[in-house]
């Protein structure tokens, strides 16, 4: 398959490889021949000389995986056709120091499963002696003790964002805490910002002058062909965890807010491996899994702003009288597009989170707006994504901002899984917690358009403001007119529109105003009937289709099509369970606990009570009736989510489209959709 890639480290065999054979790359990290090589600069005195060798693994490890990611470019073009091509497969076959410990299931487990969560792609490993280890220096260049480093109370990871910018300031200016900074400098542009804020911070905290250890990846021209960059979360933990080790601390700190950690598709454009996992809950707590084995004790791995939205770093950081800085930090995902002026492209999801932050924290003086390529609010944004995008953001920050608790938790089900995530013996109020963090965080950015269309109120009623810009597009959803150039594209695209953009959907009926419908379970199977006129489906196949699950997952044994598949994936979410037990028991979390012991129980007593000769799963159509309800239950569901923009859209679904145990939508034969 194209998406999979075996990665071969220096000496070990070729020899017949699980996945991407024909697409293998040997990465060299030492010697005759090296493509790549990871080193941290500026290192004046011998700190690193007792480092252990499963560091050492550990950097290797993270510079293969963040080198392959950067190297192997994702199929198709991710938002528009998120999906399989969207997703990658890695075998990794590489020499380390000590193969037996890597090798360990636990290990090799832990490092699977975070990685595969982190990034999205599928990883596994094979790990082979190392032969002629490369000297320390090697990573750590020295050159003499130079000024000592000193005691050091934290580490922190400083990317130059805003977020880890704030970090640094409430521990070096707030707090007054020595801490060392870790930075992956991943392009040469961003230096200079870098050390204006190093000179900054000096000067801000001069009892407590962080220490600053910059480290970069060289690698040869034709190794960089993705930019999403998604495990770069893991060489920062990597090389964040070899600092503390170092310096005799027991973690490392993390610094994003909760939105962006949390990650459920504030804007719901951002889909699939664009969608940052960098500091899920999940994730650092599979970091402190791995970087405790590594360490051999406990290893805390946190995340500091987690109860934050970018808006409250941004005012922490003027509070701290810090805000001369802001201009100096980077959030753009697009290096490559900036220049001395514009240092943010102004389109991607970070720059609009940034800017939404910046302006309601009232600090836009310290983020001025000629900054940005594209001004978030006035100037026109091109049609598909960056459209869509900014207008879903908006749209879901308006809807959260009406949302009840209990609405909220209905919409976003990855609230249920994360709190198991989160340290704390009371889930409720965790639960709570997340809830208030988005609702502040939606009328935070309701409050920015807010503001805005009052003060171009004139401009926005004279049209004088492009069609699609912020702006207009907010205010032109509701009411007004359409301009001569919106109804042009809108003509363009047919009378009637239902299209995938990310995960939300574009959807126009009858020739009405284009509005966005944010995504669901129903709009998916929707989208599937719509462009199937005439079609009679199986209930079963359809929601198949949609969730791309084998049906033998979706009926268990109500259809047990292939057996031992059937048996595996009950095998295989006991061994989650397992894993939720596991981590529950050292968060001291009882209730978590006894609740996954208790699924996991009935599980294996249903496996055992089920099964029949030759593992055979006996068949109950109590399943399929399941399934059934479950598919009518989410179209009401996105059926009263259409009715609320668009009555007669759901008036012409409630007449034309049959439920129940075959599906059939039956229209007539003037309505063509443009899917």
């Amino acid at each position: 398959m194209p998406n999979e890639r075996a990665i071969l480290g220096r000496g070990v065999p070729d020899g017949k490889l699980p996945v991407g054979g024909g697409n293998s790359l040997r990465l060299l990290l030492w010697g005759a021949g090296k493509n790549c090589h990871l080193h941290v600069d500026d290192i004046q005195r011998p700190l690193f000389q007792n480092t252990p060798p499963q560091f050492l693994d550990l950097l290797d490890i993270a510079t293969y995986v963040y080198v392959a990611d950067q190297a192997t470019p994702r199929g198709g073009s991710g938002v528009e056709n998120a999906g399989e091509d969207w997703r990658r497969t890695f075998f990794f076959r590489i020499p380390v120091r000590m193969p037996d410990f890597w090798n360990s299931s636990e290990v090799s487990r832990a490092l699977r499963d975070t990685l595969s969560f982190l990034s999205e792609d599928g990883y596994s490993f094979e790990f082979h002696p190392m032969k002629d280890a490369p000297p320390l220096q090697h990573y750590f260049p020295f050159g003499g003790d130079g000024d000592p480093v000193g005691t050091r109370e934290e580490v922190i990871l400083f990317s130059g964002g805003l977020d880890s910018l704030g970090g640094a300031i409430e521990e070096a200016v707030t707090h007054g805490r020595r801490v060392a900074l870790v930075t992956h400098r991943s392009s040469e542009k961003f230096s200079r910002r870098h050390r204006t804020l190093q000179e900054l911070l000096a000067k801000h905290a001069p009892n407590a002058v962080p220490v600053h250890f910059p480290v970069r990846i060289n690698k040869k021209k034709g190794l960089s062909r993705e930019y999403t960059q998604r495990s770069r979360s893991f060489l920062y933990a990597s090389l964040g965890a070899t600092v503390a080790q170092a310096l005799g601390l027991p973690r490392i700190r993390f610094y994003e807010n909760g939105v962006v950690s949390l990650n459920f598709h504030f804007s719901d454009q951002v889909v699939g491996a664009k969608a940052t996992r960098t500091t899920h809950p999940r994730v650092l707590n599979g970091f402190k899994r791995i970087l405790s084995a590594v360490a051999g004790k406990p290893f805390e791995v946190e995340n500091q702003f987690l109860w934050k939205t970018k808006t409250d770093v941004v005012r922490q950081i003027a509070e701290a009288g810090c805000g001369e800085m802001i201009r100096y930090s980077t959030s753009c995902t697009h290096p490559w597009e900036l220049t001395t002026e514009k240092t943010h492209c102004g389109g991607c999801s970070q720059c609009i989170d940034r800017r939404f932050a910046v302006l309601a924290a009232g600090q836009e003086q310290h983020d001025p707006a000629d900054a940005y390529k594209v001004d978030l609010l006035v100037d026109g944004r091109d049609a598909g994504e960056p459209r869509t995008m900014l207008a879903s953001y908006v749209e879901t920050a308006s809807q959260i901002a009406k949302m009840s608790a209990l609405d909220f938790y209905g919409h976003y089900g990855e609230v249920g899984r994360v709190v198991t995530q989160i340290p704390g013996p009371n889930k409720d109020r965790v639960a709570l917690d997340i809830f208030d963090l988005y609702q502040r965080h939606a009328r935070q950015v309701s409050k920015v358009v807010d503001d805005a269309i009052a003060k171009h109120s004139t401009a926005i009623r004279d049209r004088l403001l492009p069609a699609t810009c912020l702006l207009r597009l907010v205010c032109d959803s509701g009411v007004g007119v359409p301009s001569a150039e919106t109804k042009a594209e809108e003509e363009s695209d047919g009378q009637y529109v239902f299209r995938k953009k990310g995960q939300a959907w574009v959807v126009r009926f009858a020739g009405g105003q284009e509005w966005i419908l944010l995504p669901s379970r129903g709009a998916a199977y929707l989208h599937v009937i719509l462009s199937n006129p005439g079609k009679q489906f199986s209930v079963v196949d359809l929601v198949c289709q949609v969730t791309k699950t084998p049906k033998e997952y979706i009926l268990g044994e109500a259809d047990a099509v292939s057996d031992k598949e059937a048996l595996r994936n009950y095998q295989a979410r006991c061994e989650e369970l397992e894993e939720q037990i596991q981590e529950a028991k050292e968060f001291n979390n009882w209730a978590a606990q006894e609740k996954a012991e208790t699924e996991r129980d009935k599980l294996l007593e249903h496996m055992r009570r089920d099964t029949g000769f030759h593992g055979k799963i006996r068949k109950q159509e109590g399943d399929r009736d399941k399934v059934r309800k479950a598919f009518l239950a989410a179209m009401r569901r996105v059926l009263k989510d259409i009715a609320q923009f668009d009555p007669a859209f759901a008036e012409h679904i409630n007449a034309t489209l049959r439920c129940g145990w075959n599906p059939r939508y039956a229209p007539p034969a003037d309505v063509l959709w443009s899917i």
